[in-house]
């Protein structure tokens, strides 16, 4: 597992300072702490880090050399400056249970058989280090139209390690068949012909055109 690198805080130095610095402030809590740790990483060093964690993910930090074994709690990430803010970890024991959240990835939408409706983002639960999720991976070539998947039917709620917090009957996944409509044909009515203008030039040439032809 991908260790992070941080420093503890000097929290007489400004937030705003440090990140003109390149630097992200962040806090470690837990049971086992006296109080809540402050420290900084560098934005390098989050911007690779963020590629493959997130909320919820666990962790190992490192700070000024001591190890901890962590879970991502929050970020906050100005997407303006395009920079971190703030970051919170909670220090994870093994005979604690914590709250956490695990995210749900959705993957071949393009082999999907139906129209798809997506309704949850996320599934809540509490429990012990060594049973933490991170993400839930639905495939939806799986599921044939009809299908509706709840958070009770996915297996983070079928395998009984954790306590679930999010309803267990809200809606994951529906799908549903597509909508082949077509549009009705309207006949267009032709467009009158052009009637000629018969004028006394015209009635001249006419009649010199006729003579010719005799």
């Amino acid at each position: 597992m991908e260790t992070l690198q941080a420093k503890t805080r000097d929290l007489s130095v400004k937030g705003k300072k440090l990140r003109r610095e390149g630097y992200a402030t962040g806090s470690i809590s837990g049971k086992a702490m006296k109080e809540s740790l402050a420290i900084i990483m560098t934005q390098k060093d989050l911007g690779m880090f963020f590629q493959d964690h997130h909320v919820g993910s666990e962790a190992e930090l490192s700070v000024d050399g001591t190890q901890y074994s962590v879970l991502i709690k929050s970020v906050d990430y100005d997407a303006m400056k395009r920079q971190y803010v703030d970051v919170t970890f909670q220090q994870l024991l093994n005979d604690e249970k914590i709250h956490s959240k695990a995210i749900i990835e959705f993957v071949n939408a393009e082999k999907a058989q139906g129209f798809l409706t997506k309704t949850c983002e996320e599934v809540e639960f509490v429990g012990y280090p060594k049973d933490l999720v991170d993400h839930i991976v639905i495939d939806l070539a799986k599921y044939p139209v009809g299908t509706r998947l709840t958070v009770g039917d996915l297996d983070i709620a079928k395998e009984g390690k954790l306590d679930i917090k999010t309803p267990l009957t809200d809606t994951v996944l529906h799908v549903t068949a597509h909508q082949h409509g077509k549009a009705a044909e309207v006949d267009e009515p032709e467009a009158p012909a052009e009637k000629e203008l018969v004028t006394p030039a015209t009635k001249e040439a006419a009649a010199l055109a006729a003579k010719e032809n005799k």
